[in-house]
Parts: structure tokens; C-alpha cells; sequence
């Protein structure tokens, strides 16, 4: 009886301190009523992101405000931490709503949002449509704000279309015009504005004309707006990233004392805001500290490893830039397993995703650099010989020019090995491709065959829009892939392109479409038009013949990919980095 009772006690026991526990617990991560406002979520939004979802996961459960008013602040919470895809089903839900339709202001500022969303997504075709209905309504309404981000966003897509000039005085009307309101997100709105004309004045080189919008965007975010909802910690943010694109500018002005100010500047804010770290990345390079490239990017790599978040541009930033650094640290073997990786993830990213899908903003800053840094490489080595005949002997002139083509050499001949066997690799990571298409190819009709499915054909011609206009739906984008293919299987079985006559109108006869829709095509797909698509399937079938028949000289492998041999040098050195004859040495 008495070890019972003191069983009895001991669950007793347990019991009470489990109920302890989950009270204490429960109080723990109680929020106090006075943070549970809309405004504290957007406070957090950037300083405590699980905070801001919590507080805004609690106004929905007391149902503290109307659902459009939720939906309008969940999903500013996620567009403004680069969660587009989340934020475009709140806010779709809200322009679908009776309240917002029948009031002209709510209606743009949604509108205006859903061009935002699909500018970060990059769905042109969509943000033209969204752009074009704000721009609409803000004329008839005479909203002079909404105009400006209509134009802004037209703007951008123009520059983009390469009609750079007409771009470029469409976003500075549309900067004027945001200075002139009284818009309550006047400030916001610059901030981008002005961020969004850096990268187009950066990657044109215009950096005299960045620099002065440098200034502008400075007295836009150290600006004392007491009226604008303010998001927690965005001034430093915006200042971290402002210092960044300092360093850059002036780096690539040669006011390198400047540019290192500018990069203290950056440093002294610490270790936040990581996500807009790549932004220095350039800077980084520009002064060959690529230690420092390694040591910000190694972790991050890891991180992405760690979560299983691998393929995606933010890898693809990583992978670069690691790439470049090792390069140019002379670590020619690690950088090129980072280039195979790049390689490898490059092309997983264009079979997972379609041409719409987001090409983030560090991706931007690279695509000038190379040429960049070429002609930097150029100018030091005609200085360096210049001191060289200037100031040696000609035994040591002599010596000298020796000793660095011996080593010059051998680095070009390990580069060679390295690329060689790299082209390898993807030429046999092609043909499986290709073969586990065809097994699928052969699965599904299978399969259609036993459901007796009937075959669906596919069409060739595209939409258009209320205006005439032709675009590219989303239906037609998975049917160019398709197209693309079937297309690749047949030029590269029948090795169509060893004829010396073979051009786009052959490859149009292959899969029976237009020419405007064989330029999608293959703009889609491979980024390229049909001389640059045959030139290089003739190039994949160059490196197979210098493999297998080593008898073969240059001018009968040229005649046998179908291209004269002056071009066949040209094209190949260009695409694979090293003649012809280079690559067979390395065989």
C-alpha cells in the first residue's frame, strides 16, 4: 500500500512539472499586445524576420484587421526578404478583392506591387501587362506617383531591349516626377529608383554618371522622412549597401583611396545584412584581395550545402566568384573544379527552370567584368615588358623571356590538360543526356500507347495581346523545349550540320516551324542564333574526330564538320579557349 501511494505521488509529481514547463514555455513565446499591430511587422521585417511572422501569424488568429489589410502586409513582409512567390498569392488575392477594384488608389498601389513581384521574377511578359494597366489608370486618374513607376518600370524593360538611350530618359522623367510628389513611399520608391539606374550606369561603364547617382541616392537615404512607415534597420541596410556600390565606383575610377574609404565604411557596419554582401565583390577583385572573396563565400557555400539549397543563383554567385578567386590566386586546379561545378550547375538550372525564372542581382555585376579584366591584364603585362626592355641587359632580356615562356608554357599546357578533360566531361555528360531523353521519349510513349492517350499536337504560333502585340505564353515556352529537343536529337543524329550549306531554314524544316518561331527557340533554350546553335554542334563534333582520329589534320576535320578552316580556328579558340592543335597535344 505505502509503494503504491508513493507511486501515486511520484506521477503526481511529474504531471504538475510538465504542466510547469509548458506554461513557462507558452509565456516565453507569448507576444506582449502592444507589438501585435501591423506596424511592428514591418518594424521587424528586417531585424527579426521569425518575430514579424510570428506578430503577423497572431493578427490573423485575433482577426485584428480587415483580410485585405493582412493580405496587403503578409505579403509585403515576404516580397521585402525575397520571398516573391509567397508574396505574389497574397497579393493576387488582394486585387481580386471587391474593395480594392472599386477604389482607384488601392487598385495602383496593388497593381503596383504586382509589377514589382514579376520585375523580381523576371516575367517580362507579365510585369509589360501589370505596367501597362498602371500607367492606364494613373493618366485618367492624373496619380502623378503611379505614373512615375509606370514610366520607371517601362523604362527598364526598354533599356533591356537595348534601346539604352530612350531607357535612360524614361527612368530620369520617371525619378523626376517621384521627387515632385508627396507620395507617403516617396523615399522607398527613390531608393530602388536610383539602386536600379547604379547597375544599368555600372554595367555600361558609365561610372562618372553612377557616381552622381551616388550622391542623389545618398540624400535620398540619409533623408529624415518622419511621414513614411519605416521597416526596422532599413537605413543601415540601404547605407551597407550604398557604401558597397561607393567602393566599386570609385574602385573602377582608379581613386582607389576613395575606394577603400568607402570599403572602412562598409566594414564598420558589421556583420548584418549579409544577403547584399556580393554587391563588394567586385571591389574585392578589383584589389586582388580574393583571400577575402574566399573567406566570405567559403561559408556561404557550406550553408547552402548544409540546407540542401544547391541549385539556384545564389550558388551560382558563389561558385563564380570562388572560381575567380582561385583563378586568380593561381590555384589553377581548384578554379577549374569550381568552373566544372559552375558548368554543371548551369546547365541543371536550365533544365529545371524556364526562361522566366529570377536571375538574382549579383549575377548583374559579373557579366562586365571579364573584358574588364582582360584589358587591365593587357595593360600590366605591355608595362612590364616595356621595363623590362628599358632597364635589362640583352643576356638578361634574354634570360628573362626564357625562363617566363618556359613557365608561361607549361601553365598554358596544365590549363589545356584541365580544359581538355573538362570538355570531355561535358561532351559525355551531353550524350547521356541525350540518351536518358530518348529512354523517357520511348517510357512515355509507352505509357501513351497502353492508356491508348491520344497525341496532342503541338502549335507554332504564339498569342497576342489586346494590342496586337506578340508575346510568349507559358504553354508555348514548354512547347518550344520540346521543339528544341526534338530538333537537337535530329541535327545531332543525322549530323545535319556537317553540310557547308546548312543554315536556319534547315533547322526549321527539321521540326516545321517559322522563322520568328525558330529564333524563340533557340533563344530560349540555348541563348543563341542558329549560326551560333550549327557552329556549335559542329564544334562538339570537332573535338570527337581530333579524339578519334588522330591521323586527321586540321583542314580535313574542318571539311568534315562542314566549316572552312579559317573559321573552324576561330569559333573553336573562342568557345574552348585554345586552338585546335592545343587541344589535340593535350589528347
Amino acid at each position: 500500500m505505502n509503494n503504491l501511494y508513493r507511486i501515486l505521488v511520484f506521477i503526481w509529481l511529474i504531471i504538475i512539472a510538465e504542466f510547469n514547463v509548458t506554461y513557462v514555455h507558452a509565456v516565453n513565446n507569448s507576444l506582449p499586445d502592444s507589438l501585435i499591430t501591423d506596424d511592428y511587422v514591418y518594424e521587424y521585417t528586417f531585424s527579426d524576420f521569425d518575430k514579424a511572422v510570428q506578430i503577423m501569424q497572431e493578427l490573423r488568429k485575433r482577426n485584428a484587421y480587415s483580410q485585405f489589410r493582412m493580405d496587403v502586409t503578409e505579403g509585403d513582409l515576404y516580397f521585402n526578404t525575397g520571398r516573391y512567390l509567397q508574396a505574389l498569392k497574397y497579393y493576387k488575392r488582394v486585387l481580386e478583392s471587391d474593395s480594392v477594384r472599386s477604389n482607384d488608389k488601392e487598385y495602383m498601389e496593388q497593381v503596383h506591387r504586382m509589377v514589382s513581384c514579376y520585375d523580381c521574377l523576371h516575367d517580362e511578359a507579365k510585369k509589360a501587362n501589370y505596367v501597362r494597366r498602371l500607367l492606364q489608370k494613373a493618366e485618367r486618374c492624373g496619380n502623378m506617383e503611379m505614373k512615375s513607376i509606370a514610366l520607371f518600370n517601362m523604362g527598364k524593360m526598354v533599356y533591356y531591349q537595348e534601346d539604352k538611350p530612350r531607357g535612360y530618359e524614361m527612368i530620369k522623367e520617371a525619378i523626376s516626377l517621384m521627387k515632385r510628389t508627396n507620395y507617403k513611399y516617396k523615399y522607398d520608391n527613390l531608393r530602388y529608383n536610383y539602386n536600379s539606374l547604379l547597375i544599368m550606369q555600372q554595367r555600361d561603364r558609365r561610372y562618372e554618371d553612377a557616381l552622381q547617382t551616388l550622391e542623389e541616392l545618398e540624400e535620398v537615404v540619409t533623408e529624415t522622412t518622419n511621414e513614411e512607415p519605416g521597416i526596422g534597420n532599413l537605413a543601415e541596410k540601404e547605407k551597407k549597401t550604398m557604401y558597397a556600390q561607393r567602393a566599386v565606383v570609385l574602385s573602377r575610377l582608379g581613386r582607389i583611396r576613395e575606394a577603400d574609404e568607402a570599403y572602412q565604411e562598409w566594414k564598420a557596419i558589421g556583420e548584418a545584412y549579409i544577403k547584399d554582401d556580393y554587391l563588394i565583390i567586385p571591389y574585392l577583385m578589383d584589389r586582388k584581395r580574393y583571400d577575402k572573396v574566399i573567406e566570405m563565400y567559403t561559408p556561404r557555400e557550406a550553408f547552402l550545402y548544409a540546407n540542401k539549397d544547391t541549385i539556384n543563383y545564389h550558388m551560382v554567385a558563389v561558385k563564380r566568384s570562388l572560381a575567380k578567386a582561385y583563378e586568380g590566386k593561381g590555384d589553377y586546379k581548384l578554379a577549374s573544379r569550381y568552373y566544372e561545378a559552375l558548368a554543371i550547375l548551369t546547365d541543371s538550372l536550365k533544365v529545371r527552370e524556364q526562361k522566366s525564372s529570377a536571375i538574382e542581382l549579383a549575377t548583374v555585376y559579373e557579366t562586365h567584368e571579364r573584358e574588364a579584366e582582360l584589358h587591365e591584364q593587357t595593360e600590366r603585362v605591355r608595362m612590364r615588358n616595356v621595363m623590362l626592355l628599358s632597364f635589362g641587359g640583352v643576356f638578361v632580356i634574354l634570360l628573362i623571356l626564357f625562363v617566363r615562356n618556359v613557365q608561361y608554357t607549361r601553365t598554358v599546357r596544365e590549363k589545356n590538360v584541365v580544359m581538355s578533360a573538362t570538355i570531355r566531361e561535358l561532351l559525355a555528360y551531353r550524350d547521356n543526356l541525350y540518351k536518358t531523353e530518348e529512354e523517357l521519349a520511348v517510357q512515355k510513349a509507352e505509357h501513351a500507347r497502353l492508356l491508348r492517350a491520344p497525341l496532342v499536337s503541338v502549335p507554332v504560333t504564339g498569342e497576342q495581346d489586346s494590342s496586337g502585340t506578340s508575346f510568349v505564353t507559358d504553354k508555348e515556352m514548354e512547347e518550344n523545349v520540346v521543339l528544341f529537343r526534338k530538333l537537337d536529337r535530329i541535327v545531332t543524329t543525322e549530323k545535319l550540320f556537317t553540310q557547308q550549306d546548312f543554315s536556319r531554314e534547315g533547322l526549321m524544316k527539321c521540326i516545321g516551324v517559322s522563322k520568328n518561331r525558330m529564333i524563340r527557340i533557340l533563344k530560349q533554350n540555348v541563348d543563341a542564333d542558329s549560326t551560333e546553335y550549327i557552329n556549335g554542334k559542329r564544334l562538339e563534333y570537332a573535338v570527337e574526330l581530333l579524339k578519334e582520329h588522330p591521323e586527321y589534320n586540321i583542314a580535313i576535320v574542318a571539311e568534315r564538320c562542314g566549316i572552312s578552316v579559317s573559321t573552324f580556328n576561330r569559333t573553336f579558340k573562342n568557345k574552348y579557349k585554345m586552338t585546335p592543335n592545343d587541344y589535340r597535344r593535350t589528347l
